[in-house]
């Protein structure tokens, strides 16, 4: 998966530097930047991007809730 083996990187510092950055960008890329704050008023959206009313978001609810309880 990486294009160099170990002895190659840790052998040259700069090579160590630069396979550190590299693994931070990946680590930043997969998880996304900072999170999100805990007071966020986001309007919740569907698949298509649409926004969804509290109704909607109570019907779900509801189904979903139904589906546990049917076991």
């Amino acid at each position: 998966m990486w294009p160099f083996t170990s002895r190659r990187i840790f052998g040259n510092r700069w090579w160590a530097i630069a396979f550190v950055l590299m693994v931070c960008w990946q680590v930043v890329d997969m998880f996304g930047g900072a999170p999100a704050s805990v007071g966020n008023n986001a309007t919740a959206t569907d698949i298509s991007g649409a926004p969804v009313d509290d109704e909607q978001l109570r019907q779900m609810t509801n189904t979903l809730s139904t589906l546990q309880n049917a076991n």
